[in-house]
């Protein structure tokens, strides 16, 4: 910066005491002044940089940032980074009907007013607090998204909920519990003897008679009995599909039986 020792080619300097006392001419005076104010340019940079660098770190990952727009305390203007994290948007692209051309890094937030869920400005919906609540957002690109919600803290921290809107027909929504949404994440990763449950519901409706105009609702599996980081052969589990149609609400009970081999589970029972 302009008026350091340096920044002149090799002008000898004096020290600034004796410039002060010997010189009164203009240019030295307003060199006294440059001097002056770049301690205390340096002084106000530093302090926002520290002010910056503190608000980052106060920042939790797991909660929205902006929220109380439009005098809505629920309303936030940016998600999460937990709700943006690269595996969950893989997963979504992979999940939901329209996005399977669209490359993970650009399934974005999208506005929550699309369904409904909050005002202009919004890309985040919450409930609760961070040490206990959910946090609505919608992931993907133009027409077509996925509604997550996810839990922040509390028995059911980690838990994550897949809809696709305007896709019923196809696809089931989908709630995984965090062990669940753990092994969907190691399975696309490639990990072995994973299971990925968010395939599982994809492929849970394809033998469910689609008369009467069905579609569904939640898939919920209970895999309480499994160790799903350490899966081992021959454990069942049983998972409950929402089906609604023109006669009403009704559901299945799909059980599944864990194997040695990719997807690792087999049916047991089908709808």
């Amino acid at each position: 910066m302009e008026g350091w020792p340096g920044d002149r080619g090799n002008a000898s300097w004096s020290a600034p005491d004796q410039v002060d006392s010997l010189s009164s001419h203009p240019g030295d005076e307003e060199g006294r002044r440059r001097r002056g104010v770049v301690p205390l340019v340096l002084v106000v940079a530093l302090v926002l940089g520290i002010g910056a660098a503190s608000s980052l770190r106060g920042r939790s990952p797991e909660w929205p940032t902006g929220c109380g727009l439009e005098g809505h305390a629920d309303w936030c203007a940016k998600p999460s980074r937990a709700m943006t994290d690269g595996a969950l948007r893989r997963i979504v692209r992979d999940y939901c009907p329209g996005l399977s051309k669209v490359r993970p890094r650009d399934v974005v937030p999208r506005p929550i007013d699309l369904v409904d869920l909050g005002g202009r400005g919004a890309y985040a919906r919450t409930s609760g607090s961070k040490g206990a609540g959910t946090e609505d957002s919608l992931l993907g690109r133009g027409p077509h998204f996925s509604w997550v919600t996810r839990w922040s803290g509390g028995d059911q921290d980690g838990v994550v909920e897949l809809r696709c809107p305007g896709q019923t027909v196809t696809v089931p929504s989908v709630r995984l519990d965090a062990d669940q949404f753990w092994s969907t994440v190691a399975a696309r990763r490639g990990r072995p003897r994973t299971i990925d449950f968010a395939q599982l519901a994809s492929s849970s409706v394809r033998r469910v008679p689609h008369g009467f105009r069905v579609s569904f609702g939640f898939l919920n599996c209970d895999t309480t009995g499994l160790d799903l980081r350490h899966l081992r052969t021959g454990k069942r589990f049983s998972c409950a599909l929402e089906v609604y149609s023109g006669l009403g609400k009704g559901g299945y009970r799909i059980g599944y039986r864990t194997t040695a081999r990719p997807p690792y589970v087999v049916r047991t029972t089908t709808p």
